[in-house]
């Protein structure tokens, strides 16, 4: 028994898996490295996104514990694969981006990042978006507009403005004015 608790052990250590990840965090790392192995598959990239965080909590939890631990220090590595794999199937990947985001708080690393291919994904899915933000609450489309519009500088926020000129030309001025609004709201706070 000994032995098999060693091998086990060796095993993780050699495939970079960590025994003490939490289930969530474990899910995603080997969904993540069985597409790794073979990056084009569509079933494969279905599971990757399956096994993505549903909500805020659980992602903050898989990428932004206080601890700096689970898969906070890959997190760049698992979102950016959330992005590749909506080329596939947008709608499953951008409501992961949409349920995760409309709870969010802007913050740095992991929050930053899926706010970033949130926005973009949300420019280039456009009908996609729309779709979604329509099926969420009131505060919730709230909420999702204030955490995409809270960034330092949004004179470098480029796939922001993007969104807002996509939504305009496909006659979706009620969105595109929200996101106006809480951009100028957001420049007018001290550490704009």
């Amino acid at each position: 028994m000994k032995t098999l608790l060693a091998i086990s052990s060796l095993l993780f250590i050699a495939t970079g898996f960590s025994p003490t990840l939490i289930p969530e965090a474990l899910k995603l790392q080997t969904a993540f490295a069985n597409l790794s192995a073979d990056p084009d598959n569509k079933r494969l990239q279905e599971n990757y996104i399956a096994a993505f965080p549903t909500d805020t909590k659980t992602f903050l939890i898989v990428f932004q514990q206080e601890k700096f631990d689970q898969l906070y220090s890959e997190s760049n590595k698992y979102i950016n694969e959330l992005e590749r794999c909506s080329t596939s199937f947008p709608e499953k990947a951008m409501s992961k981006c949409i349920n995760i985001g409309k709870n969010l708080i802007w913050d740095a690393d992991a929050v930053g990042e899926l706010q970033q291919i949130s926005v973009t994904l949300n420019a280039r899915y456009i009908s996609v978006f729309i779709s979604l933000y329509k099926n969420l609450k009131n505060k919730e489309q709230e909420n999702l507009i204030q955490f995409y519009a809270n960034v330092e500088n949004h004179g470098t926020y480029k796939i922001y403005q993007d969104l807002i000129d996509k939504l305009n030309s496909v006659g979706q001025r009620d969105i595109s004015e929200k996101l106006e609004t809480a951009r100028t709201s957001r420049k007018l706070q001290k550490d704009h």
